[in-house]
């Protein structure tokens, strides 16, 4: 359940020292809640004591004086920002099993439009004109078909993302590298404000009061690749920040979908890079969508609903794969959300469902029931 906005500020505090995210997650484990944990510290019980180095701890007991925590309530109160917790059952399914997946994300908005289908873009702040449309256009084109898009609310190729996919008339995401009180770049707030009103979401894993910083933006892009069940690289030069989303979702197993740009233009270096060591080349929408499976037909949902009632499970695990495909393909980590098993069991079942000749292996980490 998502943290009404007065309980927010233990969070804040937890969040406001720069931990890594999986020590948060220890604490988390062992004090249940931010306030239990805030609690500990005060008191300096001894298992706080020994999971948090005193750099950390230096930093906490800074936020714990009460000046700190009483502004930070007032921006919390203020902006209406909302916290959800790695535990929570609204979390986000497909962060939970990234490499440092977040402790804590506060947010403003609806949270709800990240469980549909969503990829991520990204590319240069400083954008061609050419990037700048051709991000636009396919954000509209996929949104108009039902993708959301995630980004991170930069000038550029974010920006012309993010408002394509509004026009498109799916919500769209925006994930920041600074509290939420902070706009930033000014030039967005219009945009951050129209993001909130179509039903979208604006998200970070920084406290009320943080600032952006150089080190910020390439950690929170490992988010903006989680979020997406594929990312696609419009724009980019070789040495790009961009380049950072494109190896974070590299790491996660995601499709990368990389737009050939101008060949002789300098602004599409980091592209065409990308395109010669195996990036996915496309022009349209239509060629994602299809290269995902996205494109399923009505024929095709009834065929497979029809084949999945004569398969024959052997086990309960493999009868809730089966249920869950019977519609169309799906993801792994929609997988996960929908049979409730672990990610190894459900590796082990794909695994044997896929030897049987039962389910097939698609491009983005998809699954589907053969025909």
């Amino acid at each position: 359940m998502t943290t009404k906005p007065c309980e927010a500020v233990y969070d804040a505090w937890l969040a406001s020292a720069g931990m890594p995210p999986d020590l948060v997650r220890r604490l988390l484990d062992v004090y249940k809640t931010p306030e239990a944990a805030f609690r500990a510290f005060q008191q300096g019980e001894e298992p706080f004591r020994i999971a948090v180095s005193p750099r950390y701890a230096s930093a906490l007991r800074v936020s714990g004086a009460g000046r700190w925590m009483e502004s930070t309530q007032a921006l919390i109160e203020k902006h209406r920002i909302f916290v959800i917790r790695y535990g929570d059952p609204e979390y986000p399914v497909s962060l939970k099993y990234i490499d440092q997946a977040p402790a804590i994300l506060f947010f403003q908005g609806n949270l709800s439009c990240l469980s549909g289908r969503m990829l991520g873009m990204v590319g240069s702040r400083a954008a061609s004109y050419t990037g700048q449309k051709a991000a636009r256009k396919l954000a509209h084109d996929l949104s108009s078909l039902g993708v959301s898009i995630v980004s991170g609310l930069a000038c550029g190729i974010d920006a012309a993302s993010h408002q394509g996919c509004i026009e498109g008339g799916s919500p769209t995401a925006a994930v920041t590298a600074c509290g939420l009180d902070t706009v930033y770049p000014r030039d967005n707030i219009r945009l951050r404000n129209e993001i909130l009103e179509k039903n979208g979401v604006i998200l970070t894993e920084y406290a009320p009061g943080e600032k952006p910083a150089g080190w910020h933006f390439p950690f929170r892009n490992r988010i903006i690749a989680g979020l997406g069940q594929a990312l696609v690289l419009v724009e980019a030069r070789i040495r790009s920040g961009s380049m950072t989303s494109v190896q974070h979702a590299l790491d996660q197993g995601k499709d990368v979908f990389v737009w050939p740009g101008d060949p002789e233009s300098e602004h599409f270096e980091g592209n065409h890079q990308l395109l010669r060591e195996g990036g996915i080349y496309f022009t349209s929408a239509d060629d994602i969508l299809a290269d995902l499976h996205w494109l399923d037909n009505q024929t095709e949902v009834r065929q497979n609903s029809d084949c999945c009632t004569e398969i024959k499970a052997d086990t309960p695990e493999q009868a809730a794969v089966i249920r869950s495909l019977s519609p169309g393909s799906l993801g792994f980590e929609q997988l996960l959300e929908k049979t409730q098993l672990d990610p190894p069991a459900l590796m082990s079942t794909l695994t044997i469902l896929q030897i049987s000749g039962i389910v097939e292996s698609l491009p983005g980490k998809q699954y589907r029931l053969k025909h």
